[in-house]
């Protein structure tokens, strides 16, 4: 996934129901590579499922729709933009460019029965349109299905896919992944004495809500955030997150996901997470700042940099 000086790994999770077909979450463009890993399982797609109305994230649907065309189709409610839309529930108007099954949030699909599910839906005044995202537990193997709720940035070399897009001297530049990360994050590439990038050095081997969510979503909408990790946090069993950014599985419990979003529960601001320096949050501080003086779009509410550093 590239724009302008932005690159990030994305990827689609696929689980094998206990009916023996599959569950693609999330799915990617239908090359033959993946296809292949697909055929490999020897099962049918059974369902696919659109998880939230990033454009990234429903980029590929059409395409990987018509690819297997006996699937049943299931999307995040609130779909906008140039890719379709539709509304909250099937009765609405869906014009996706491919069949649509349910609305997830609305109707209730087969596989609930080996799925928990939690629903994200934020209409944000002035927004071009509402956020939507889908969490799921898969109760059999304990999963949490993430997709951009928490990502898990491992230290390290950049992963090999990036050789695919680079040149192997880039990739093999010790820069290159920290300052990948910074910026796929929205994080300023600030750098310390020693030549180290203090904002990814915070981020890495370890579950963190992504810091452009954080700024973006989280600062408008606290208490519909709050609500949908707490129901995740408090009534489901999971030991492992799959997420569809950075590295997975992780072993994580629902303590390590609430953790991410302590700044969303924790009133006492000595007891937060510090790791971040508040410099580190000026660019998307500014960002929020531009958007309330030109009134672009709904105004933040929350202080999102709750906890940070004055390093």
């Amino acid at each position: 996934l590239t724009f302008a000086n932005v690159t990030a790994t994305i990827c689609a999770n696929v689980i094998q129901m206990e009916t023996g077909g599959l569950w693609v979450h999330s799915p990617q463009w239908p090359t033959g590579e993946f296809c292949a890993l697909l055929d490999d399982l020897n099962a049918p797609v059974d369902h696919i499922v659109l998880p939230c109305n990033a454009f990234e994230h429903k980029a590929p649907m059409q395409a990987f729709c018509k690819k297997y065309p006996k699937a049943k189709v299931w999307v995040s409610p609130g779909q906008f933009g140039p890719l379709g839309s539709c509304g909250t529930s099937l009765q609405d108007k869906i014009s996706l460019g491919y069949r649509v099954d349910g609305i997830l949030g609305s109707d209730v699909p087969p596989w609930a029965n080996e799925f928990d599910i939690a629903t994200l839906y934020i209409k944000i005044p002035k927004n071009a349109g509402p956020v939507s995202e889908i969490a799921f537990c898969h109760r059999p193997t304990k999963t949490l299905v993430a997709t951009d709720a928490v990502v898990y940035v491992p230290s390290g070399d950049a992963p090999d896919i990036y050789k695919t897009y680079f040149d192997a001297d880039t990739v093999k530049d010790a820069t290159f992944w920290p300052k990948t990360v910074l910026q796929s994050v929205f994080l300023p590439l600030r750098q310390d004495n020693m030549g180290n990038y203090p904002g990814y050095d915070a981020l890495k081997d370890r579950l963190v809500r992504a810091p452009i969510l954080r700024a973006l979503v989280d600062a408008r909408a606290p208490d519909e955030v709050r609500n949908w990790i707490e129901e995740q946090t408090t009534n489901w069993d999971f030991d492992r997150v799959i997420t569809s950014h950075f590295a997975s599985p992780i072993q994580a419990s629902p303590a390590d996901v609430r953790a991410a979003f302590d700044y969303l529960f924790e009133d006492d601001v000595s007891k937060l997470d510090s790791s971040l320096s508040c410099r580190d949050w000026e660019l998307l501080d500014s960002i929020n700042q531009f958007v309330a003086q030109t009134n672009a779009g709904a105004p933040a509410v929350f202080d999102f940099t709750r906890g940070c550093n004055n390093k």
